[in-house]
């Protein structure tokens, strides 16, 4: 696992590379960048009962499109960089979110199926 820190005057940046099946929290959010290319952002939660950690994914290029379709309480793997970023706000508190940048990115291939995630398969393990 790689990290990697950046300190910079309005706060501190730090990576991680990670990968995690999660469930939307919400319907999936897509958008289109101002250089016209597709991403989409997820609300997701990985975990279980109390010990469930918030996470907000955004998947860009061509995934973008599969991951739109997304539904509240879909299951899907994710891939990537977790990117926490803290800053204060105007009120002095401070907000430290979790956003993961996904490097690959599949909807949940369910107990008897493969994903098929950049070219890789990987068996599902449930």
């Amino acid at each position: 696992m790689s990290q990697i820190s950046i300190s910079s005057l309005t706060g501190t940046i730090m990576t991680i590379d990670c990968a995690f099946f999660c469930f939307l929290a919400a319907d999936a959010d897509a958008r289109t960048s101002k250089a016209g290319k597709a991403w989409t952002r997820l609300r997701v939660g990985v975990g279980r009962d109390d010990d469930v950690q918030w996470v907000s994914v955004s998947v860009l290029g061509k995934a973008a499109e599969t991951a739109g379709t997304l539904k509240k309480g879909d299951r899907v793997y994710c891939e990537g960089s977790i990117k926490l970023d803290t800053w204060r706000g105007n009120d002095g508190i401070k907000i430290c979110p979790t956003t993961l940048i996904a490097n690959a990115f599949s909807p949940d291939c369910g107990e008897k199926r493969t994903c098929r995630i950049k070219g890789l398969r990987r068996e599902s393990r449930r």
